[in-house]
């Protein structure tokens, strides 16, 4: 029995340190010990193991649990969208490639009419006549506005002497009543209006001239039956001509920054003549919705230049002054930021977009003068500009006109 119960003790040490498939088979070498006893011992055995192997079991599948936590799952990045983007290369272009149609007028000229009706009795000018200002040039049959003012100056010589009579009377002797002077007076200041009007009238039978100048049209024959305001002639003065051109209303609507440009006159041929910006109108033409933009001539270089000649007007932008080219760009290629400044997006070699700030000129027509910032070759996005963001990637595209 003390052997049996040394052997018990062994094989309690062998399950505390895990050596169970030992112990167990060791069990059954105790022939001593009743079955009973051994099943009993057997049992406390798996209970412990199996036990034991659930704790590891769950431990295992806790550190897992863990581990999956620890990291989030990868998931990959979409593909970025591309966004096809009409695009212009940036070229320099010649200055005749924007132009403008314009006809020279002389800057100071005048229809002349009369400003009552009657019959012409003289004109004493023809057309291509040079005339000094104050210049008689057509006269009207005067007789009856002369016959006028002679009956208005006899009733102011009556009314006078009548008006003075009273006034002494009044002075002296106050035996007339200030309201009869009053009636006396009045009567005399009618008469002088009387006079004065038959003397406008009387003048307004002749047309003079109302400056230096050429007679450049003649509307009418002498002898003719003419009402008030009818033109008659037409006056210019060749020694400042001018040229007047159409613009369209996206062009007023960008500012008129240009103040030079180039003529060349049809009928002078390979001559170019420096005009200089004088006025422009803000209000459209009715028929055309098109803004009048006149420019005056500096030097005519002794040609005989005459109003009615057609001319070709090409700007001169400020940053290109002296020379030939210039870069242009669509008005639509142009993004205003909240400060006033303008920007495009410029397609770069990875063909992403940036934004880039640019000074902007004269604008001709749908396009508008590029004076720093870009170069020949960058290309620009002319369209859908204001969906673009900085370093979004395009796609270019060309279209049917040329923009790639």
């Amino acid at each position: 029995m003390a052997s049996d119960k040394r052997s018990l003790q062994i094989h309690r040490i062998l399950l505390r340190k895990k050596k169970w498939l030992t112990a167990v088979s060791s069990i059954t070498d105790f022939p001593d010990y009743r079955i009973e006893e051994q099943n009993i011992m057997i049992q406390s055995f798996i209970r412990g193991f199996v036990a034991k192997r659930t704790v590891l079991s769950a431990v295992i599948a806790s550190t897992l649990l863990l581990a999956g936590c620890g990291e989030a799952p990868q998931v990959s990045a979409p593909a970025p969208v591309i966004k096809p983007a009409l695009t212009e290369v940036v070229a320099s272009q010649r200055a005749s490639d924007l132009t403008f149609n314009g006809v020279v007028r002389a800057a100071q000229r005048a229809d002349l009419a009369f400003r009552i009706s009657g019959r012409l009795t003289d004109i004493a000018v023809k057309e291509g006549d040079q005339v000094k200002k104050g210049q008689r040039l057509a006269t009207l049959d005067s007789r009856d506005a002369k016959t006028a003012l002679e009956a208005a100056e006899l009733e102011l010589k009556n009314t006078e002497q009548e008006y003075r009579r009273a006034k002494a009377i009044f002075e002296k002797t106050q035996a007339i009543s200030k309201a009869e002077l009053d009636k006396v007076t009045n009567r005399y200041d009618l008469a002088k209006n009387r006079v004065e009007d038959a003397k406008r009238k009387l003048e307004y039978t002749q047309i003079t001239a109302p400056f230096d100048g050429i007679i450049s049209e003649k509307v009418v024959e002498n002898f003719a039956q003419v009402q008030a305001n009818q033109v008659i002639m037409t006056l210019q003065d060749l020694s400042d001509l001018e040229v007047v051109i159409e613009i369209p209303h996206r062009v007023m609507l960008s500012g008129v920054r240009n103040t030079r440009a180039i003529a060349e006159l049809s009928a002078i041929p390979d001559q170019q003549f420096d005009l200089q910006l004088r006025t422009y109108s803000t209000q459209p033409s009715p028929d055309s919705q098109t803004y009048s933009v006149v420019l005056g001539f500096e030097d005519l270089k002794g040609f005989r230049v005459m109003p009615g000649m057609s001319a070709k007007v090409l700007p001169v932008p400020e940053s290109t002054q002296g020379k030939n080219a210039l870069i242009t760009l669509p008005l639509t290629a142009l993004v205003p930021d909240n400060q006033g400044k303008q920007f495009v997006w410029v397609v770069n070699a990875q063909n992403h977009a940036e934004k880039r700030y640019v000074e902007i000129g004269t604008t001709y027509k749908d396009r508008v003068v590029i004076k720093q910032h870009l170069q020949p070759g960058e290309r620009v996005i002319i369209a859908g500009v204001s969906s673009v963001r900085e370093g979004m990637p395009v796609r270019p595209y060309t279209d049917n006109n040329g923009a790639q």
